[in-house]
């Protein structure tokens, strides 16, 4: 082991960070990450960023916070799901559906941090 070069911990990045990150540069972020912007292929990436933090034993539970917000708040987590909800209210608009996703993802980002802030 080089002792110049101590290893350095791991960075562990939050799903709703890297959402935000993704929202901030739509459309470019959506097809460097998925390759077509598709509303099924943005819960395959959702699904397999979790799976990746899982399978590295992190729980991202700002993410589970999220959810329940999405579904309990906006009631936009129906049974079948906020991408079929978002594709619909977009009329099967694939980058309007992400992009609605997305503006609830910035949203709840801004309320828990007002929170944080007591404001």
């Amino acid at each position: 082991m080089n002792e110049e070069n101590p290893p350095v911990a791991p960075r562990r990045v939050l799903l709703l960070d890297y959402l935000m990150g993704m929202r901030d540069n739509m459309p470019r972020q959506l097809l460097l990450h998925m390759g077509e912007i598709n509303i099924a292929r943005m819960v395959a990436f959702i699904d397999g960023f979790r799976a990746c933090q899982d399978v590295n034993g992190f729980h991202d539970e700002e993410y589970g916070r999220f959810s329940d917000w999405l579904r309990d708040v906006k009631q936009e987590f129906p049974t079948d799901g906020w991408d079929a909800k978002c594709l619909y209210d977009c009329d099967g608009d694939h980058e309007r559906a992400i992009a609605r996703f997305l503006g609830f993802v910035a949203e709840f980002v801004a309320s828990r941090e007002r929170g944080h802030r007591g404001g």
